[in-house]
């Protein structure tokens, strides 16, 4: 009889949004994340096991393509550490660190085991961009990390309340540099590489760069927000558009993946050597 998922050929593009759907409730309350979780992981895990020799195929890569995202929403529930002491701000074990490198663990692991069905990392975006003007302004991220240092508590300010920064030792780059090359690293793969490149199998093109990116400002909606939810939600689904753009015309990851660890180095200092 065929794919009820994908008959005559045609992707069903309305039940390739049921898990996108799913998943974007669980980042907008916690609660639902364990079940939403164990939802997708059931249907994802049945369409990897059907038709073994084959890649899954129609709206099932939309359940498997959002699943890293589910575990990634998963394994958030673990509480957020108090801020550190600044004292410890050059600490490689300081809580908020610990924490994103273990979430990174999870959502990469998955994402590796579904490699294994549904093709290699270049699949993902994880290769160098052809054009080399890319690469050049992926080296130069870093000139962002000072900017945004200066900048970044003046704009935050009005969603989280004052943030003040200490000045910390050049130790404390180090720390902040891997909690920020984690967090890039599980955001970027598993938002701009698994839901946006493998789910246009299923969303098509543009519809999996919205898709990402509403997922991707529903996550960014956390507990320390203080007042603007909706213009900081605006502000998260435009960065992640943008990103799934560049992500989709260089048909790299390079570029985000540098621009988001360049950005989130001051803001690993944020949560490491905050002052109270």
């Amino acid at each position: 009889m065929g794919d009820p998922w994908n008959r005559r050929g045609v992707i069903a593009i309305a039940p390739a949004w049921i898990p996108v759907a799913l998943v974007t409730a669980a980042a907008l309350v916690p609660v639902l994340r364990l079940p939403v979780l164990v939802a997708v992981a059931t249907v994802a895990g049945t369409a990897l096991l059907r038709r073994l020799p084959t890649r899954p195929a129609g709206a099932w890569i939309a359940w498997i393509a959002i699943l890293p995202v589910a575990v990634g929403l998963a394994v958030g529930l673990v509480p957020d550490p108090a801020v550190a002491n600044p004292g410890a701000c050059d600490s490689l074990f300081v809580a908020p660190v610990m924490r994103r490198v273990v979430q990174a663990a999870f959502v990469l692991g998955a994402i590796a085991i579904l490699t294994l069905r549904m093709g290699d990392w270049r699949s993902l975006g994880i290769v160098m961009p052809s054009d080399r003007r890319v690469t050049f302004l992926a080296a130069a991220t870093p000139v962002l990390v000072p900017i945004v240092f200066i900048a970044g508590p003046v704009l935050a300010g009005p969603f989280f309340g004052e943030v003040r920064l200490g000045l910390p030792s050049p130790a404390a780059l180090l720390p902040a540099a891997i909690l920020a090359v984690s967090n890039a690293a599980l955001e970027e793969t598993a938002y701009r590489g698994c839901v946006q490149r493998w789910g246009a199998g299923a969303l098509g093109r543009s519809g999996a760069i919205v898709a990402q990116a509403l997922v991707f400002g529903c996550a960014h909606q956390g507990a320390d927000l203080l007042a603007g939810g909706p213009l900081l939600w605006a502000g998260a689904v435009a960065s992640g558009l943008l990103a799934g753009i560049v992500a989709d015309r260089t048909r790299s990851l390079l570029l985000p993946f540098a621009l988001h660890a360049a950005v989130d180095i001051p803001l690993a200092l944020a949560l490491t050597c905050r002052l109270p």
